[in-house]
């Protein structure tokens, strides 16, 4: 009886001690520090791709090793307005990759703006995730993208298909030409007129860029709501509190389409005292701001993939 009573509180022990080596394993996953972000050029269909990837700390990936895309806006470039790269971070510190990437045009492109396209935009998202995966074994992806390349992951799904879920910041929504309604918002017959212009000429310039009529037409084309809605993936949507650019009729529906989805989650309280890039002029209020968008997508996102 002795001994059954000693095997007993052995293997008891045993499994103590087995349960504490694999929390303290959990925590090192979690405290892993991940290594320095890199800039990569992608094979593209076009071209090469600049880009940045950042990967977590390799205690953090585990067996698998989910990825974020981050798709800047209209002229920006893969810094996202300062936003990318601390979110590439707090991503990482969860286990998740990501790559942000400079559309045709912008950042470091060599590409001229007239190549900025939707289609050009998604077949560049579609080789990045590529890439990510013959490279480093990436699994369930998501998008992340802030005002068109908001537009973009709204209609990436229907495009090219792939992804799990979508986090949109004050998505550039509008159906059609709507969607252009940034580039004038106190005439927008002048953004039809801009659109006939580039049909007729082939392009037309606006915010000191070329757009092509490409452009312009894939726009008349789209309808990201919705995309949104046929897609029905679980959606993160946040809009500021002085979006000035995107009209309140915009701005409404897209929120409404999301609110539809069965996974769909729109928040709006923490960004009040944001522009539509989630700046500020006061330094504490933008810190705020930026910590704000970066928790509650962080949140969404370990979620939906981790």
């Amino acid at each position: 009886m002795k001994n059954t009573a000693h095997k007993r509180a052995f293997y008891t022990l045993c499994g103590c001690i087995a349960a504490l080596a694999l929390a303290v394993a959990a925590a090192l996953c979690l405290l892993a520090p991940a290594p320095a972000a890199f800039d990569v050029a992608i094979p593209g269909r076009r071209g090469e791709i600049p880009a940045t990837v950042q990967l977590p700390g390799k205690l953090a990936r585990g067996t698998e090793l989910p990825l974020v895309v981050l798709c800047h806006g209209f002229t920006g470039s893969r810094s996202g307005d300062g936003h990318f790269a601390p979110l590439a971070a707090d991503l990482a510190a969860q286990g998740l990759a990501t790559v942000r990437l400079d559309f045709p045009g912008c950042g470091d492109s060599a590409e001229p703006f007239t190549a900025y396209t939707l289609a050009n935009m998604a077949d560049d998202v579609e080789s990045a995730i590529t890439y990510m995966q013959a490279t480093y074994s990436t699994t369930r992806t998501a998008l992340v993208g802030h005002s068109m390349g908001g537009r973009l992951a709204s209609l990436y799904p229907a495009m090219k298909g792939g992804v799990a879920a979508l986090v949109l910041w004050s998505p550039a929504n509008g159906a059609g030409l709507n969607g252009l309604e940034f580039l004038r918002m106190d005439d927008f017959s002048a953004v039809e007129a801009l659109a006939g212009q580039a049909a007729q000429n082939g392009t037309a310039t606006v915010w000191g860029v070329a757009l092509s009529a490409d452009f312009f037409t894939q726009m008349r084309d789209s309808d990201p709501d919705a995309a949104l809605r046929e897609a029905a993936l679980p959606t993160l949507l946040t809009y500021s509190g002085n979006e000035r650019i995107l009209s309140d009729a915009t701005q409404a529906q897209t929120i409404a389409a999301v609110q539809s989805l069965p996974a769909g989650r729109v928040v709006l309280e923490p960004f009040t005292a944001g522009d539509h890039n989630y700046l500020a002029k006061d330094p504490a209020t933008a810190a705020a701001l930026d910590e704000a968008l970066r928790k509650v997508t962080v949140a969404f996102l370990a979620g939906q993939l981790g």
